[in-house]
């Protein structure tokens, strides 16, 4: 053997001993159930369980796996029996302990987790936490669907929903608790109809320092959808939309010390009589609150109450409007016509659709500058558009950027089709201002032609445009429908793709 191959073998060898890659486990298939599963993995495996009801209670061990169902969270689900938290984190695990994909059901808390977490609970450990359903769990002290204490999860893409206080009063958290500091990422999560008798049936935080609350949904919660006591002077709560939850003072949010940043939220009023929908006991540490809607539209009396009178210059580009009262109550100034900030009905696309509406005064009246301004609204549009066709392009004030025009769907796939055949495909264009729709031009690439909406279109009016594919030649037809005309998001595209034989 040469020097020169024996150096080859030797760095081959290196190379397989770094690079090993772990093993998949498959729930019941190896392993009879997901904790055997879990026990027999190591650092870097999957544990892959199968469809099916699994009647037990889990504990991560400190293991860096992927715990991940196969056929998703409606068909896949672990049941804590009402006997201890249905999943454990406490062993110091890291973002690369990961559970994905499971209905996650019937858990309370005990003694040993604090009375805490009685879906799932976090205990000095920073897991992964995606994709999952995190139903009818019940806690002692906090956090009956995910409890948090000194942690830092992600937690993404959950819908936490009908968990509940049970057996005490006092802490905070239906849905989810984060006490302790730590630096937890909420976001992209349906948070729904939790219960607790304390402090926030949504979200409850407690001296957490730095969370990261963003794009949730948080809905129908009974106590109140955020709340926040003592140190939160690091968190930024962005993009959330807060409706419909119920609590006596702070039906969407109340803070008795403030986060860093508030920035475009829309927080809508519950069905409770009186009150506020956010409810603040501090305004006097610094604190940006800027381009959210805050609106007393059912139960509240109050958009916005004080309990200070110290509201800074950081209060700007708010749309704080109440039906039933004064905007600003308690030791609240009024801050109508000072920094942007309006009060006036935002004009919602329905009653449970808070999405705005062509004419809404919240179109194009936030302010481009704003903290942590996200690229994409809560439904996924770009953040800033030029709702009203103005000189230059300014945020929406809320969760949702205004899209004038609308094209759908985004793109048309016409297969492979013979020459000199025939295929047509419907596009729909929808006009959400509250003006007439000027089109200037229709455009598309060889072998395409359109037809169908001429050159005007009414106010909150749609039509349908044919899209026609007929090729004349072999060969492979990719290009895009263009619509230009005299809305602000002008030109809307439409992808098209098609090959001929």
């Amino acid at each position: 053997m040469t020097r020169q191959l024996a150096l080859c073998l030797l760095l081959i060898s290196t190379l397989s001993a770094t690079f090993v890659f772990g093993k998949t486990i498959h729930v019941p298939a190896d392993q009879p159930t997901v904790q055997a599963g879990i026990d027999a993995a190591s650092s870097g495996d999957a544990v892959l369980v199968a469809p099916g009801t699994y009647k037990e209670n889990i504990n991560f061990n400190g293991k860096a796996i992927t715990l991940k169902s196969s056929g998703g969270a409606k068909v896949t689900i672990i049941d804590g029996g009402g006997v201890g938290p249905v999943v454990t984190f406490s062993m110091n695990e890291k973002s690369s302990s990961v559970i994905e994909g499971f209905t996650v059901q019937d858990g309370t808390s005990t003694f040993n987790s604090q009375y805490e977490g009685g879906g799932i609970y976090v205990s000095f450990a920073s897991p992964t936490i995606k994709n999952n359903v995190i139903q009818n769990n019940t806690a002692c002290a906090a956090g009956a669907g995910i409890g948090v204490y000194f942690g830092s999860p992600l937690i993404q893409g959950n819908t936490i929903r009908n968990n509940s206080q049970a057996g005490c009063s006092g802490g905070g958290g239906g849905g989810i608790n984060l006490d302790g500091a730590s630096t937890p990422v909420v976001s992209a999560n349906v948070i729904e109809n939790n219960s607790w008798g304390g402090s926030a049936g949504g979200i409850f935080m407690d001296a957490v320092g730095g969370a990261q609350i963003t794009n949730n949904v948080i809905t129908g919660n009974a106590g109140g959808g955020i709340g926040m006591i003592n140190d939160v002077s690091a968190t930024a709560i962005v993009q959330n939309l807060i409706s419909g939850n119920i609590a006596s003072g702070g039906s969407g949010v109340y803070w008795s010390n403030p986060p860093a940043f508030f920035v475009n939220n829309t927080i809508i009023d519950g069905s409770a009589s009186g009150g506020s929908t956010v409810a603040t006991d501090d305004f006097g540490t610094p604190v940006t609150v800027a381009n959210n809607i805050i609106a007393a539209i059912h139960g509240a009396t109050n958009a916005l109450s004080c309990g200070t009178d110290l509201i800074a210059s950081t209060f700007y580009n708010n749309d704080v409007f109440s039906a039933n009262g004064s905007a600003y109550g308690g030791l609240c100034t009024d801050q109508t016509g000072m920094r942007g900030n309006i009060s006036a009905s935002a004009k919602f696309v329905g009653t449970s659709n808070f999405r705005l509406k062509g004419g809404s005064p919240a179109i194009d009246a936030g302010n481009n500058s704003a903290p942590d301004l996200p690229s994409r609204d809560l439904a996924g549009n770009p953040r800033i558009i030029n709702g009203n066709d103005g000189a230059t392009a300014i945020v929406d004030i809320g969760a949702y950027e205004f899209v004038p025009v609308v094209l759908a769907p985004k793109s048309l796939a016409f297969g492979l089709q013979a020459v000199g055949s025939t295929t047509r495909k419907a596009v729909l264009l929808t006009n959400a201002q509250d003006k007439v729709l000027k089109i200037s031009s229709y455009w598309v690439p060889r072998g395409y032609s359109v037809s169908g909406c001429g050159s005007s279109l009414a106010a909150f009016k749609s039509c349908t445009m044919t899209v026609t594919f007929h090729p004349l030649t072999t060969g492979t037809f990719k290009g895009t429908l263009i619509v230009t005309d005299d809305a602000g998001n002008s030109p809307q595209m439409v992808g098209l793709s098609g090959s001929s034989h």
